[in-house]
């Protein structure tokens, strides 16, 4: 009995160790992020094809809900009459074929994914050549105030000043989504830790109509005039 228990206790401490070393490794960066979510996130992709103007929205999303933003936004030009392509930004091979694009990053570390940021960089020359314009979404604005709308304009700073060369036409941050159930054992630990802090409850903060606004009356126009 005595070597049983002695067993578990082994087994109980590893585990216990193991949680801390995993939850310290995700807070700190070590522990790339994709790790940190479970296996069922999808990310939406698709294409609509009515008009001349070829628009591209690219994003990256480690949860799948800023996918569903720039679905928002895909969907409103698609209306407006342009050929739309929504596309995870690691599936986007070159810019090159595009007459605009919007390109758009859930926050990490109080930035756009480094995948996002990379994608500016590579395809800066072509980039360069069209009207571009960035969005993100955040959960700072879960709170309505002009504190946290500077908050999360500042997340746009870091893509800024790794590519000053692209000089967007415009920059939007919107509402994120909190969900639990997306994340492992060990960032769900850590996140609500950090949430409660900041007083951000579980839940949807994105806000559509005003995400289709945007799209229509700033982003659209923005996009297509010469």
């Amino acid at each position: 009995m005595e070597n049983i228990n002695r067993r578990q206790f082994v087994v109980n401490s590893s585990m216990a160790v193991g949680g801390l070393i995993g939850a310290s490794a995700i807070a700190f960066g070590v522990m790339p992020a994709k790790f940190a979510y479970t296996s069922d996130i999808k990310f939406v992709e698709s294409s609509c094809a009515s008009g001349k103007k070829k628009i591209l929205v690219a994003y990256e999303s480690y949860c799948g809900t800023t996918s569903e933003v720039a679905q928002s936004i895909a969907n409103v030009f698609c209306k407006q009459g342009a050929k739309v392509d929504v596309r995870h930004i690691e599936n986007v091979k070159t810019v090159s074929s595009y007459d605009a694009v919007v390109i758009g990053s859930a926050v990490k570390s109080s930035s756009w994914y480094p995948n996002a940021i990379e994608f500016i960089k590579v395809n800066q020359v072509q980039l360069k050549q069209i009207p571009v314009v960035y969005f993100l979404t955040c959960l700072a604005l879960y709170f309505d105030t002009d504190e946290a709308k500077n908050v999360a304009k500042s997340y746009f700073n870091p893509v800024l000043k790794a590519v000053p060369e692209i000089k967007p036409k415009e920059m939007q941050a919107f509402g994120g989504v909190l969900d639990y159930s997306k994340l492992n054992m060990v960032y769900k630990m850590v996140m609500k830790s950090k949430m409660k802090k900041k007083g951000v409850p579980e839940g949807d903060f994105r806000d559509f109509n005003k995400i289709e606004s945007w799209a229509e009356n700033t982003a659209w126009p923005l996009l297509t005039t010469v």
